[in-house]
């Protein structure tokens, strides 16, 4: 098994209470975004229904592969921008 590398961003911006059950790169799949290929992996790796994952983005094209993955899409960006 080859060792995980995460991006730094992804390391120091992701704020979450506990380890995720699986990162998926895009390393791991055949076909980039906006395939769905990197999210439907992901699902796989936990043992998920796509129709039951919600997935985070902060793209145009990782939001169109959540979706046609069949997953609940929350767009980052949203999140972030000043009120």
């Amino acid at each position: 098994m080859r060792p995980l590398r995460v991006p730094q961003t992804t390391s120091r911006c992701a704020s979450m209470r506990r380890s995720p059950a699986a990162i998926v790169t895009s390393e791991d799949v055949v076909k980039q975004k906006p395939a769905p290929d990197i999210f439907l992996e992901a699902a796989r790796r936990i043992g998920v229904a796509p129709q039951f994952c919600r997935a985070y983005e902060d793209t145009d094209l990782g939001m169109m592969a959540i979706r046609a993955a069949n997953m609940e899409a929350i767009d980052v960006r949203e999140l972030l921008r000043p009120h």
